[in-house]
C-alpha cells in the first residue's frame, strides 16, 4: 500500500494525528496465501511475464469481473456460482494483488499494464466478445479496455468507479479509522510498504461500507492477510492514468457499448454526484444509472446477491438498445 491509506480506488489520506506507532505485522508469502484463499475453480497462467490467478466457469455469454485496488477476485466469489448458471464467468486477480504475481519491470514500465494483462488473458482464453463489470479502479480497467477494444465489448457495468484520483479531500474520516492510520503510518519519508494491522481493516470496512455489519470477521481477516503479501514494486498504473484528465476523458468518450452504473449512495469518497460525472463523460454510450441507497463503496462485497441480480437483469432482460428503423419491404 502507498503512504497512509490505499483503498479500492487507491485513495491516499494523510495521517491526522501523531500517536505511538504500533508494530507492523509480518508479511505472508504468496504461496501461503494461495493455500488459504484459492477457490476450487482457481487457475493460474503466465501472461506477459506475470503469474495470473483467475477463474473461468460456466458457459454462455462471457462476463468478465474485475476487482479494485487492495482487493482480489474473491470480491465476486459469493456470486460466481449463481452467475455461471447463465454466463461464462471470468474473474481475475490483477498483477501484484490477490494471488497473482508482481509484474516484471518490462511490464511495470508500460502504461496501463493491467489493461494489457486483461487483453492477454482474454486473447489466451479465446474470448472474442465479452460483457465487463468492474468495481472502483476495476471499473477504470474495464472502461479503458472498452475504449481500446470497442468491437469486443457487448455491455459494461461500472460500480463506484472514479474518473480521476480519489484523494479524499473534504472527506471526514471516522475517529476509529483516523486513529488507525495515525498509529500505523511510519514517519514521513519512509518508502517501504506499510503492513496495516487487523484493527485497521476493521475500522476501514466500518467506514467504507453502507452498513458495517456486512463486513464480517472473515472478510476483515481476508483483507488483513491479502494486504500482507511481500512488498514488490507497483506504481498503480490505473491511478496514474486517472491522474491524466485528457487521457481519461478520451477513453470514456471511446466507450460505445451500453453502460450500467451501479452506485452505493453511502460511498464516503465517491458520492452519488460522482456517478453523474462518470455518466456525463460517457458521451457516446447509452448509460443507465442504478443507485443503491443503503450501500457504500463496495456493492459486490456488501450485497452480493443483489449485485448479481442487477448484473443478470441488465445483461439478460433490460439492456438498452439503439432502435432500428423497420424495413419497409417487410411491412
Amino acid at each position: 500500500m502507498k503512504h497512509a491509506v490505499l483503498c479500492a480506488l487507491s485513495l491516499t489520506i494523510a495521517p491526522v494525528c501523531a500517536q505511538e506507532t504500533i508494530a507492523s505485522p509480518d508479511p505472508i508469502p504468496v504461496a501461503e496465501l494461495e493455500s488459504r484463499y484459492r477457490l476450487p475453480q482457481s487457475k493460474f497462467i503466465d501472461l506477459l511475464g506475470t503469474r495470473i490467478h483467475y477463474v473461468d466457469v460456466g458457459s454462455g455469454p462471457v462476463l468478465v469481473l474485475t476487482h479494485g485496488s487492495s482487493s482480489s477476485l474473491r470480491t465476486f466469489a459469493p456470486m460466481i456460482e449463481r452467475l455461471s448458471r447463465r454466463y461464462r464467468v471470468i474473474a481475475w486477480d490483477e498483477p501484484n494483488m490477490g494471488l497473482s504475481g508482481a509484474p516484471p519491470r518490462v511490464l511495470y514500465d508500460r502504461p496501463l499494464y493491467p489493461v494489457l494483462v486483461l487483453e492477454a488473458l482474454l486473447d489466451t482464453l479465446k474470448v472474442e466478445r465479452a460483457n465487463l463489470a468492474g468495481v472502483s479502479s476495476g471499473g477504470a480497467i474495464s472502461f479503458y479496455y472498452a475504449a481500446r477494444n470497442p468491437a469486443r465489448v457487448e455491455r459494461l457495468i461500472l460500480s463506484n468507479t472514479p474518473t480521476g484520483r480519489a484523494d479524499g479531500k473534504g472527506m471526514a474520516l471516522s475517529a476509529a479509522l483516523a486513529m488507525e492510520i495515525a498509529a500505523s503510518t511510519p514517519a514521513t519519508g519512509r518508502k517501504s510498504k506499510i503492513f496495516r494491522p487487523r484493527s485497521y481493516w476493521r475500522a476501514y470496512f466500518d467506514f467504507y461500507t453502507g452498513e458495517p455489519g456486512r463486513a464480517d470477521d472473515r472478510l476483515v481477516d481476508e483483507y488483513y492477510d491479502m494486504n500482507r503479501r511481500p512488498a514488490a514494486p507497483d506504481r498503480l498504473a490505473i491511478v496514474a492514468a486517472l491522474d491524466d484528465p485528457a487521457l481519461t476523458a478520451d477513453a470514456l468518450a471511446k466507450v460505445t457499448a451500453p453502460v450500467l452504473l451501479v452506485w452505493g449512495a453511502r460511498d464516503p469518497v465517491l458520492p452519488v454526484e460522482s456517478a453523474a460525472v462518470l455518466r456525463d463523460a460517457l458521451v457516446h454510450a447509452q448509460v443507465s444509472t442504478l443507485i443503491l441507497p443503503d450501500v457504500g463503496h463496495y456493492p459486490p462485497l456488501e450485497v452480493p446477491g443483489r449485485f448479481a441480480d442487477i448484473l443478470d437483469s441488465f445483461l439478460f432482460d433490460v439492456t438498452p438498445y439503439r432502435p432500428v428503423a423497420p424495413d419497409p419491404a417487410k411491412r
